[in-house]
């Protein structure tokens, strides 16, 4: 049998409403980027994972590969550090980073323990 990669297994991420809401829009605001922007050739598409992971999520689901995991955390942290409108949402994307920050350090020793 063989066997499953870090990107292919999934974890489930306990999210508070205010805290879904908030990846939701992040995910969604990146995903629009490209098509929003003014010179959309300067903007680089997302990753496949952050469509998957938006999708997962807006179908009420919580559970994410590794690999979506890993684009969620690279774009939380982005607008964490952005100085748009994303300030008045900061608590939320602090805890959203801490919680998927250790779903992914949660699972690397599992990887480890051939």
């Amino acid at each position: 049998m063989p066997e499953q990669s870090a990107h292919s297994q999934s974890v489930t991420l306990s999210l508070p409403l205010e805290e879904q809401w908030t990846l939701h829009h992040v995910l969604l605001d990146r995903i629009e980027q490209e098509r929003t922007a003014t010179d959309p050739t300067t903007v680089d598409p997302p990753p496949v994972e952050v469509f998957q992971a938006f999708e997962t999520l807006d179908a009420g689901h919580a559970r994410f590969t590794i690999a979506q995991l890993d684009a969620i955390q690279t774009i939380l942290a982005e607008y964490h550090h952005s100085p748009t409108w994303w300030e008045l949402e900061r608590p939320q994307l602090e805890e959203l980073l801490y919680r998927v920050s250790s779903a992914i350090d949660g699972f690397e020793p599992a990887l480890s323990a051939d």
